[in-house]
């Protein structure tokens, strides 16, 4: 009878441990799920910022080269307005890294479609070319679509551009 007693004993001691290490494995999966969830958030939530970050510098850029881009335009032979234009493109070039660094294919795309027309416009006015209003028109379309795009990525409002996405 003694010896019954204690391998049953020994028995309920090796069940209770048994017991005791799937719940304490279950709930380390569990906080391992939670944790991998947490990090995950905080990567999206990093990647958001950059984003973000990298749109707002180069819409800034773009505006302000639009800027000096009309002015140059309206005044080709102000030397002043035409060193300013130059300055901006050197800062236009900078903002397209974190752009192509941290943006999806489509916005990748959408982006030389709207700054290349501007360099080219830029390029013919400081060379002393005519204006090409057909390139300021492209630009300008280009960088409400890309704008809109970007927006959409960051999971804000964006203006309805859908008939123009379609020529």
């Amino acid at each position: 009878m003694p010896i019954l007693v204690g391998v049953l004993g020994v028995a309920g001691v090796v069940t209770a441990q048994v017991i005791t290490t799937m719940r304490e494995e279950r709930r380390w999966r569990r906080e391992q799920q939670r944790e991998d969830l947490r990090w995950e958030r905080q990567k999206e939530e990093r990647t958001h910022e950059a984003r973000s970050a990298a749109y707002a510098e180069l819409i800034g850029v773009v505006e302000a080269l639009d800027f000096a881009l009309y002015r140059v335009r309206k005044s080709a032979r102000d030397e002043t307005l035409r060193d300013d234009l130059r300055e901006i493109i050197s800062k236009a070039r900078l903002a397209l890294g974190p752009v192509n660094l941290h943006a999806p294919e489509r916005i990748r795309a959408r982006l030389a479609e709207t700054m290349l027309p501007r360099f080219d416009l830029a390029a013919g006015l400081l060379d002393g070319r005519d204006d090409d209003p057909g390139k300021w028109r492209k630009g300008q379309r280009e960088y409400r679509l890309l704008r809109a795009e970007m927006r959409r990525d960051l999971g804000l409002d964006a203006e309805d551009l859908s008939q123009w996405e379609e020529r």
